[in-house]
């Protein structure tokens, strides 16, 4: 099978997409009188989101030819999800049940790389969203017909932030290797 990634377009794309937030972040901040230091908590925090996530699925899904070789030395027993998920119970073995109390539910995050990838993201996510929650009920500039559209301006960048977050470390960072062709 070809190798179909092209690290040139990936990171055009990239910077592209980092344009975008930018502009949008420009022209949101002018068109509101919102400052950029009040996107910096949310637009942080989605980036780091963002960038959990493509960790997560790099691990899941190009774990030896992306993540691996990025970081060869990790302890495969806690990064490798075809193997970690075991973690969670006596000497790896499901019929041993959980290693600890907790282990398999709300402990978890605590066995393995995939599952502490996750709760960080949904923290993350929901420190996101409690911010901005927050923010927007507090904020009295705003005309109320007009917040819906500040809203929609303001979903379009944290999720273009989000996703430069994402392409940083899923299609940059771990880009799966190439097989050598024999």
């Amino acid at each position: 099978m070809k190798n179909t990634f092209n690290p040139r377009s990936i990171k055009t794309a990239t910077l592209f997409l980092s344009l975008v937030v930018f502009c949008l972040m420009h022209y949101s901040a002018s068109a509101q009188k919102k400052k950029f230091k009040d996107y910096l908590l949310i637009g942080t925090s989605s980036l780091i989101s963002g960038m959990l996530d493509g960790t997560i699925e790099s691990i899941s899904y190009h774990y030896d030819n992306g993540f691996k070789k990025r970081f060869s030395k990790v302890n495969d027993q806690f990064w490798n999800p075809a193997i970690s998920w075991t973690n969670k119970y006596k000497n790896n073995d499901p019929c041993l049940g959980p290693k600890f109390m907790g282990s398999t539910n709300m402990f978890v995050c605590t066995t393995d790389a995939y599952h502490m990838l996750r709760t960080a993201k949904r923290a993350t996510d929901a420190l996101t969203l409690a911010y901005y929650v927050n923010q927007t009920c507090t904020d009295k500039i705003t005309p109320k017909g007009k917040r819906w559209k500040r809203v929609a301006k303001d979903f379009l960048i944290v999720t273009a932030i989000r996703c430069v977050g994402f392409n940083l470390t899923y299609s940059l960072l771990f880009k799966p290797q190439a097989a050598p062709v024999l």
